[in-house]
């Protein structure tokens, strides 16, 4: 059985979660660094067939070419050394190998990852995965922590999940509607299905729906993000943002 983890978003609910497992985790760092790898090899390659590398080396070849053909593998390089700071900003929190693998990176604090989040992982992979101690730092780190954080994960307060619970978390938004429903917020498809989620817990969870503190919350928080100026009540307008992304989902 996973291990779960509980998040609390900003608009103070909880969505629990499974954790990645570091088998997972794992078998997604593998994967990438094959990835990594191959790439390296084909450019090596590359660079052979293209190059002279023998007069090179031999120093026939100028010195400006010298540089020049340096420079360029050290740009080509460039994709290698960002592989994982990169993937992670433009595929919401995955690599390849997390792809894979079912993982994603994302903020405790229930947040659209940040390229800030990214970048603190990232730099501090260093640490994690220190060769001299084969990783060591960043698997302690994950098996030890409340919520399997590397060095990095704490300091950029992420952690990895298993993305099974968010396709679940999906099939769980949408709902049935009327054949008449009209739709007024054309703006919802800005939402994601954790938002989605999140309204609906609060709609209909006890400890949430007697709250009128936290649906206010809830109903500026989405007012704000969606644009929209409404003379609806909070439980009317939060409701009808679920059936309109319903909608046009």
């Amino acid at each position: 059985m996973y291990d779960s983890i509980s998040i609390d978003t900003t608009q103070n609910v909880s969505i629990n979660l499974v954790k990645a497992s570091l088998g997972d985790r794992l078998l997604a760092f593998i994967i990438d660094v094959i990835i990594k790898v191959v790439y390296v090899l084909a450019l090596v390659l590359v660079a052979v067939l293209i190059f002279d590398t023998k007069s090179l080396f031999k120093g026939n070849e100028s010195e400006e070419q010298f540089i020049a053909v340096i420079a360029l593998l050290i740009l080509l390089y460039l994709p290698v050394f960002l592989y994982d700071v990169l993937f992670e900003i433009l595929m919401d929190g995955q690599t390849p190998g997390k792809k894979v693998m079912k993982i994603k990176v994302v903020n405790l604090d229930g947040e659209l990852l940040s390229m800030g989040s990214c970048i603190i992982r990232w730099l501090f992979r260093i640490i994690d995965f220190m060769p001299i101690l084969y990783g060591l730092v960043g698997l302690i780190s994950i098996a030890v922590t409340k919520n399997s954080q590397r060095i990095g994960d704490i300091l950029a307060k992420t952690t990895v999940i298993k993305t099974k619970n968010l396709v679940e978390l999906r099939d769980t938004v949408f709902q049935m509607l009327r054949d008449d429903h009209q739709a007024e917020f054309p703006s919802v498809v800005r939402l994601s299905s954790r938002d989605i989620e999140i309204i609906k817990q609060v709609l209909n969870k006890p400890e949430y729906k007697n709250n009128a503190d936290v649906r206010e919350k809830l109903f500026l928080k989405i007012k704000t993000m969606l644009e929209i100026e409404t003379d609806y009540d909070a439980v009317t307008f939060l409701k009808k943002v679920v059936d309109d992304y319903t909608y046009y989902g």
